[in-house]
């Protein structure tokens, strides 16, 4: 299964963020064991589900959609609840794999909604509106926790909430392609046409939540954030969805050059080039992950950079003002006066 591009920072960075040392009491630590047995079965339920519909075995991808459903509601309910304690740091681990299983059952509904027909297609559409609605609960409880973190661990975190909440518009992109092809039944079109306009509005919003938080983001990728955010803050609405990806991924691309995202995800760096990331950070390196959080985010970040996400050649300063020159020219384009509607016909 292939992940989406925020996805990806997200799980570079939580490799750093889970690093950090927590006051992690006995409680604490079972509480996070938990959420993390409950995000490890949706992942497995939503590969399940993958499988199924392109077999095309309707009741397997029903049962599927009912368990990811069911373990990310869980998690989150959990998660949720450790951000009312003690330990900080512990509650953003868990509420950041939380929010990454939600990342992974939307991108994957909004996908399947117009590959299966009859009942799955109708439970997969209107799974999606509350996934979102759920997913913002929890990034907005991640966001809560930035005053509460130690101020080392703010840059990491505040990085983890942008990447989730604005690194990129998969599901914008599905729905839309799903509602273009016009094999959507009536019903099933109504209600992907509502979760659409949902996530569209819900964006919008995350853009202007993001902008108080920039200030918390690691120093050499603040102005490019500032840029892209001033630009698009109050026009999301009027975006098509093929631009509002290519908004999504410029600050998903401003993320990933970040050293604790990129150092790990180079060229041939593979488990070796995390590991080697993460030793830097915590005595114990990857083996200082709870569970197999270490082994699993090597062997996920290895091939999905495959041929590197950051140049080691220019470095983190020549990445930035590449991505400046983008926004100057590509942005400035697209929106010309601060807005931009759909062309005729678009």
């Amino acid at each position: 299964m292939s992940h989406s591009p925020r996805l990806v920072v997200a799980m570079a960075t939580l490799a750093v963020l889970v690093a950090v040392p927590t006051t992690a009491s006995a409680r604490s630590s079972t509480a996070s064991a938990g959420v993390q047995a409950h995000v490890v079965k949706a992942k497995k339920a939503v590969k399940r589900m993958n499988r199924a519909a392109k077999t095309g075995d309707s009741a397997d991808v029903v049962r599927q959609l009912r368990t990811a459903r069911s373990q990310t509601a869980t998690a989150s309910r959990k998660a949720r609840a450790m951000a009312a304690g003690p330990d900080s740091v512990a509650a953003a681990q868990a509420l950041t794999l939380t929010g990454m299983s939600y990342e992974q059952l939307i991108a994957s509904i909004t996908d399947l909604v117009d590959q299966v027909t009859g009942q799955p297609q109708m439970l997969l559409a209107q799974a999606i509106k509350p996934s979102l609605t759920s997913q913002g609960q929890v990034l907005g409880t991640l966001a809560s926790l930035l005053d509460d973190v130690p101020a080392s661990v703010q840059p990491i975190l505040a990085s983890i909430v942008t990447s989730l909440a604005v690194g990129d518009a998969d599901e914008v992109t599905n729905m839309d392609a799903a509602l273009r092809s016009g094999d959507l039944p009536v019903n099933v079109s109504a209600i992907v046409k509502q979760a659409l306009a949902v996530d569209t509005h819900g964006m919008d919003t995350a853009f202007s939540a993001i902008k108080p938080m920039v200030p918390m983001l690691p120093a050499p990728v603040q102005g490019p954030i500032s840029g892209v955010l001033n630009m698009v803050t109050g026009t999301v609405g009027t975006i098509v969805p093929s631009m509002l990806g290519m908004v999504t991924g410029l600050i998903n691309t401003i993320l990933g050059s970040l050293p604790f995202v990129g150092s790990g995800a180079g060229a041939g760096s593979g488990a070796g080039g995390l590991g080697g990331l993460l030793g830097g950070v915590t005595a114990g390196g990857q083996s200082a992950l709870p569970g197999n959080t270490g082994n699993i985010l090597s062997d996920l970040l290895g091939s999905l950079f495959g041929g590197g996400a950051s140049s080691a050649a220019g470095g983190i300063g020549g990445i930035v003002s590449s991505i400046m020159s983008l926004i100057s020219s590509l942005l400035g384009g697209i929106f010309g006066g601060g807005h931009l509607a759909p062309a005729a016909g678009a």
